[in-house]
């Protein structure tokens, strides 16, 4: 690592990725530092010893970070190629009524970051699924559309960035890429490297004109060199890896802090409330944080129709719910089959129970001589079968919630207060729309364990806000380029700045704003 660098990239997801992709095209001599690790795809986790060491910790750098507040989980990923490595595929541009509350800047509308999601969409190669030779859609994608289409409304194919077609060379890193596979592990990583994550295109682009990423790098702190902003600032860090821990720092004459809505914000406040680094940051920082509407872990349970949900990437397909000024989405979702096996062996059913009687008197009674020799009557079909998974469909919903969230500190470390009462109505409507889809399916709506009492919490996997864009200092974080107000040449770019709930996954949004961010930063600041 060098002394400084012309930008110090902090987070490698969406904003860091495609900032520091695109700063390094134009020349710019760039340091990317990530908390989490790089990821070869034959090290994403799938046995159940594995799958217990992704989730994050003090010893294990896991791919997924899940964090448990007062109200709301929050789940987020980690590692080089941050969220994408883990999130479920959709590229969806945020429909143009999101962008009208005066939140957002007036420059700033669906028409006119049309460009940026072209961009990204192209870089993504992100597409409606197109079924590997072979292959039909999933069945949970023809479950979705019988039932979304039941109820009236008109379900689409997303545009997911999943390649489907014969191994190649991918085309923007040249690593080896396979078809998908249809193995439903999209939220552990992909094996095959069919998901095209930012690992296989922007990251590796960055590289390729000079960028260093250094993983296991996660940032403490940032100080301004004086005069402030002119000659930039000074990031501090503490490192792990095989060489052991230890700590550093690094200048940029322009820093970008890309760590993540919950990573931004701790960051920030801690540069301003704990460390007293960056003392004029607007108090507004923290403020107005969405969960953008989340709706996971519910569904349809008992459907007549297989659904199998393991099958086929994440998510695949979509239908516009929106009502009464509200914007709600919802997805067909699939779960990981590591997963599915662990809610089958420890939620009570009814039926294990029988099945799991039936296969030991099918078993007794053959060995017995009691019953014919036929395989089928020792019950393995009916043990392993499935309780009620294979009949089960997941969705995922999203919706313009209050945005009315706020991020502080405790003990210097980030918690978020959010209360979902400003949102029932909303809420209410989404699940209205569920229960239509599970009575077309002559299944039964359930909503999340995590909703039911006591808990009553929501699970988000994306927040949002709390660096928030604005058109004048009294009123958000960063200025409509990213730029925080009263520091000049540091910027935030992830999903911490978009000011309002978007009611689509964000990552298309995110990846926007930050290839509009880095065409200002080229073109115009300097």
């Amino acid at each position: 690592m060098h002394a400084s660098y012309d930008v110090v990239v902090i987070g490698s997801g969406f904003g860091g990725a495609i900032t520091a992709c695109r700063l390094a095209q134009a020349g710019r001599s760039v340091c990317v530092l990530e908390r989490g690790r790089r990821w070869a795809k034959e090290e994403f986790p799938r046995t159940a010893a594995q799958v217990a060491r992704a989730f994050w910790n003090p010893d294990d750098r896991g791919l997924l970070d899940y964090r448990a507040f007062r109200t709301v989980d929050v789940i987020q990923g980690c590692g080089v190629g941050g969220g994408s490595l883990v999130y479920f595929n959709v590229n969806r541009p945020a429909p143009a009524s999101v962008f009208a509350p005066p939140q957002w800047p007036r420059s700033i509308t669906r028409q006119s970051l049309e460009p940026y999601y072209s961009r990204v969409r192209e870089m993504l190669e992100a597409k409606p699924l197109s079924p590997p030779d072979g292959r039909a859609l999933p069945l949970r994608t023809d479950a979705f559309f019988a039932a979304a289409a039941s109820t009236g409304r008109q379900p689409v194919l997303m545009d997911i960035a999943v390649y489907t077609g014969q191994p190649r060379a991918n085309p923007h890193s040249g690593l080896p890429q396979s078809g998908c596979v249809y193995c439903g592990n999209c939220m552990l990583g992909c094996h095959v490297h069919a998901k095209n994550t930012l690992d296989l295109n922007y990251l590796p682009v960055a590289e390729r004109h000079g960028a260093e990423v250094f993983s296991g790098h996660e940032v403490e702190r940032i100080d301004p060199i004086e005069p402030v902003g002119s000659h930039g600032y000074r990031v501090s860090f503490t490192s792990s890896g095989p060489a052991g821990a230890g700590s550093g720092s690094v200048i940029g004459r322009k820093v970008i802090v890309s760590a993540g809505t919950l990573g931004s914000n701790e960051l920030l406040l801690r540069a301003r409330d704990v460390y007293h680094t960056l003392p004029r940051l607007n108090s507004s920082l923290g403020a107005g944080v969405s969960i953008n509407g989340d709706l996971l872990l519910n569904g349809t349970s008992g459907a007549t129709r297989l659904v199998d949900p393991v099958v086929g990437p994440g998510i695949t397909s979509g239908v516009d719910c929106g009502v009464d000024g509200h914007e709600i989405f919802i997805s067909d979702m699939g779960y990981p089959e590591s997963f599915l096996w662990f809610l089958e062996g420890t939620l009570p059913t009814a039926s294990r129970l029988a099945n799991t009687l039936g296969a030991a008197w099918s078993y007794v009674s053959r060995s017995l001589g009691f019953s014919p020799p036929w395989p089928h009557t020792v019950g393995l079909h009916r043990l392993f079968g499935g309780a009620w998974s294979p009949h089960f469909l997941p969705y995922l919903g999203m919706g313009t919630d209050a945005g009315n969230g706020a991020l502080r500190l405790s003990k210097g470390r980030v918690e978020l207060d959010w209360q979902h009462r400003d949102s029932q109505d909303m809420y209410r409507r989404m699940e209205d729309a569920l229960r239509q889809f599970s009575v077309a399916l002559g299944g039964r709506y359930r909503p999340s364990l995590l909703w039911r009492w006591p808990l009553r919490k929501r699970l988000t996997a994306h927040l949002l806000g709390g660096c928030r864009l604005s058109a004048e200092p009294a009123t958000g974080v960063v200025n409509e380029w990213g730029e925080v107000w009263n520091y000049p040449n540091l910027y935030v770019s992830d999903g911490s700045i978009v000011p309002t709930a978007l009611g689509v996954g964000p990552s298309a949004t995110i990846a926007a704003l930050s290839e509009r961010i880095a065409e200002h930063i080229v073109h115009v600041s300097r």
